[in-house]
């Protein structure tokens, strides 16, 4: 017969019975994701979670990856995060029911280390435990356990110390199979062979099960009465691998006690212990030498006697090394926890608003989701491409949460805007109604302009990216204006936007296509004109414009549009990871100039999109030189004019391209630019009008007024390299100056 109760079963137990662990299953799934991407990751998660002390779902996060950890055997990781789980029940309630699983698992870990004085230590704490709290399922499973262990550390434990072990559980409510096993340890300590045959009759054996089998078959091998041992072949076989289990191993043990010779039974003895210390299984070699050392077959045979009191000592030499070594470590890391935890008030969170980091949000998005929740994100006008500052944010919350009483919220800022979600109470009429009361209310207590968008629960899913994706859509399209009247503007995330399901698909299709080797990209080199150093980098690319439009479901005159502005700024993300490039390798910082059209700067969330990117990836705006046509630049457009406004505010650079190509009818003056580019053309009608040069002197001045650099990138001879340095131009390149820039 086995074990009584397992380890599952123990678990079980607790899950069913800890409030703490309701969602343990969904915990659970939760992190097979995360351990799909990788261990890595891991501690990561549980870092993001420290950071709000959520304990429904740090404590069952713990448990689960000490589980996952024991089984990858990174057993000093389980404890870890165990004793962690330790200190945060001390901190929630002294006597917190699931102390004591912690304590029984703790004993199990040291157990399969072979440390154990620390397993029986612990499995001492979960006995005691259950005993005081009458949970029954955990004494008999830490009280088994603690019975095996003790037969492992028979050279350390006296009979009195047995005696006060009966003592304390031989009582009524301890399961009689116990109480027996306790009667059978107090006789095997005490060497009392005899009486132990007098037990071991064969209905005791078979009701009682695998220590009285074993302990029996070895106390009648002690008395020479090996013809009365009726072997179990299967607890024999272990020719394979070493179960590690003190009953199943002294049972091997006495079969080769008996039946081997002299010469086999040294060649055994050696094979066995040298296993046991290739895997540093000091406790179990420790076991194994104290019963070859006692049993009558080995005291017959001095040499083999006094080889085996040497490795004995040499052993428990060792064992009380590691014990030195470990035992302050781990005192150490329970008291890390505790004081960190005692320090901080553990509350639960359900009804009350939170504040997590955003790398936690996803998760914590997907643990609390329900077919009801209502995701929202917020963003003020006045910070819109600038962080939320603690102040304002405190009020924004305090506003949310005062209209949303009680519905639980979780917020999260990301970069400038702040994402909230909760369970809605009521059905989407009445939702809307509520928003709608929200939305009005809110300028009247910030005083600022704002813009929200919704997605309600009918369009949520379990997914946050997916979600948050699609309430992007939608806030992106907004108008960016504020109205006396209507100082907001609300989408409730209705339906996914066409457009940008197109962009999403533009972007993958010329993705595809870059890993494919079907884009070409080119990069020329631009000089300062003094110096002759590398000044920055020109991005121009070709593609099969047609084969990426024909894998969209769109027409062409649909799509085009759309492709143009992913191509620009797939030019601006190489560009930029090739400045970074270039600065890990030569530690210089390039500057880079790529070319926006009038589409893509229509696009409003074009400059966030570009900032975002510059903050992800570490790179000084100021790097950044982003040139735009004249005839763009000059026109009287109020998105296009709030674009390249933002861009500057964000220290990204603006350059008038080609400039003396066009009709020249605007005014620079009246420009916010940083360089000015001129173009080929004008150079020719430099070399051949006075009127152009009286121009350029004319320009030249304004320039220098408002601290405009002069570019010219198309040098392609000497006469027009000084006619451009009799000017003072900034930054130049072209086929006289240099050939293209090899990458």
């Amino acid at each position: 017969m086995g074990e009584r109760v397992t380890r599952e079963s123990l678990l079980k137990f607790f899950i069913d019975s800890c409030c703490l662990l309701d969602d343990y299953d969904k915990i659970g799934r939760i992190l097979e994701e995360e351990i799909a991407k990788g261990n890595d990751r891991l501690e990561e998660v549980v870092k993001d979670y420290r950071e709000y002390q959520n304990v429904e779902c740090l404590v069952p996060m713990l448990i689960i990856l000490s589980q996952y950890y024991v089984r990858q055997k990174a057993n000093n990781l389980a404890v870890m995060y165990l004793i962690e789980c330790q200190c945060i029940l001390e901190n929630l309630d002294k006597d917190h029911l699931l102390k004591g699983y912690i304590f029984a698992e703790l004993g199990y870990i040291y157990e399969i280390k072979g440390m154990f004085k620390e397993a029986e230590f612990y499995y001492q704490l979960a006995a005691s435990f259950g005993k005081d709290n009458n949970l029954l399922l955990l004494l008999s499973y830490a009280l088994e356990r603690l019975i095996r262990v003790t037969v492992t550390l028979i050279q350390h434990r006296s009979v009195e110390h047995i005696n006060q072990l009966d003592e304390k559980y031989s009582t009524q409510n301890v399961p009689i199979y116990l109480r027996k096993q306790l009667r059978w340890l107090k006789s095997y300590v005490g060497q009392n062979y005899d009486e132990i045959t007098e037990m071991y009759t064969d209905d005791y054996r078979t009701e009682e099960g695998f220590m009285q089998e074993v302990i029996g078959a070895y106390s009648l091998a002690q008395l020479n009465r090996v013809k009365e041992i009726k072997w179990n072949l299967q607890i024999l076989d272990i020719s394979v691998s070493l179960p590690l289990n003190v009953y199943r191993l002294m049972y091997h043990l006495t079969y080769h006690l008996v039946y081997d010779g002299d010469s086999e039974l040294e060649e055994y003895m050696n094979n066995m212990m040298t296993r046991l210390k290739d895997k540093n299984q000091y406790g179990w070699l420790s076991f194994v030498c104290y019963l070859f050392i006692h049993s009558n077959r080995v005291q017959q045979n001095e040499w083999m006697m006094s080889k085996l009191k040497v490795g004995l000592s040499e052993i428990n030499q060792q064992i009380h090394y590691e014990e030195q070594r470990s035992r302050p470590r781990i005192q150490g890391l329970y008291n890390s926890y505790r004081n960190y935890y005692s320090g901080i008030s553990l509350m639960s969170n359900k009804g009350k608003f939170r504040v997590v980091s955003w790398k936690r949000l996803p998760m914590l998005y997907q643990y609390d989701y329900t077919p009801k929740t209502l995701l929202g994100y917020f963003k003020l006008d006045a910070c819109f491409y600038n962080d939320f500052k603690p102040s304002l944010l405190k009020s924004v919350i305090n506003v949310i949460q005062e209209e949303f009483v009680g519905e639980g919220i979780t917020f999260s800022v990301e970069k400038d805007g702040l994402w909230f979600y909760f369970e809605a109470s009521c059905g989407e009429v009445k939702l809307k109604r509520k928003i709608n009361r929200f939305v009005e209310s809110c300028y009247e207590k910030l005083g600022q302009a704002y813009f929200v968008t919704f997605c309600i629960p009918r369009l949520a899913t379990k997914s946050f990216e997916e979600t948050s994706n699609q309430i992007r859509r939608h806030f992106c399209q907004m108008v960016l204006k504020s109205n006396a009247k209507l100082p907001y503007q609300v989408s409730y995330c209705q339906g996914k936007s066409l457009t940008y399901n197109l962009l999403d698909q533009v972007y993958q299709v010329i993705s595809l296509a870059n890993q494919r080797g079907e884009i070409n990209v080119e990069y020329a080199p631009l000089y300062h004109r003094e110096s002759n150093e590398l000044f920055g980098i020109e991005c121009t690319t070709t593609m099969d414009e047609q084969r990426i439009l024909s894998q969209l479901p769109v027409t062409d005159e649909e799509a085009y549009g759309l492709l143009n502005i992913e191509k620009e700024m797939y030019l601006f993300e190489v560009g930029c990871d090739y400045l970074k490039k270039y600065d890990e390798e030569h530690g210089v910082k390039l500057s880079l100039f790529v070319k926006f059209s009038r589409q893509t700067l229509l696009h409003k969330w074009m400059p966030l999109r570009i900032i975002a990117y510059l903050r992800d990836h570490k790179i000084d705006p100021n790097q950044v030189i982003i040139s735009v046509n004249e005839d763009i630049l000059f026109e009287q457009n109020d998105l296009i004019q709030k674009a390249v406004k933002r861009l500057r505010e964000y220290d990204v650079n603006i350059a008038l391209d080609e400039y003396g190509a066009g009709a020249l009818t605007g005014s620079i003056r009246n420009l916010s630019i940083d360089y000015l580019r001129i173009s080929s053309c004008f150079i020719q009608y430099l070399k051949t009008s006075k009127n152009y040069l009286s121009m350029m002197n004319s320009l030249i001045n304004v320039c220098m007024s408002k601290d405009v650099k002069l570019c010219c990138s198309e040098i392609e001879s000497e006469s027009s390299l000084h006619l451009m340095s009799d000017f003072g131009i900034d930054v130049v390149s072209g086929s006289y100056y240099q050939g293209k820039l090899v990458v």
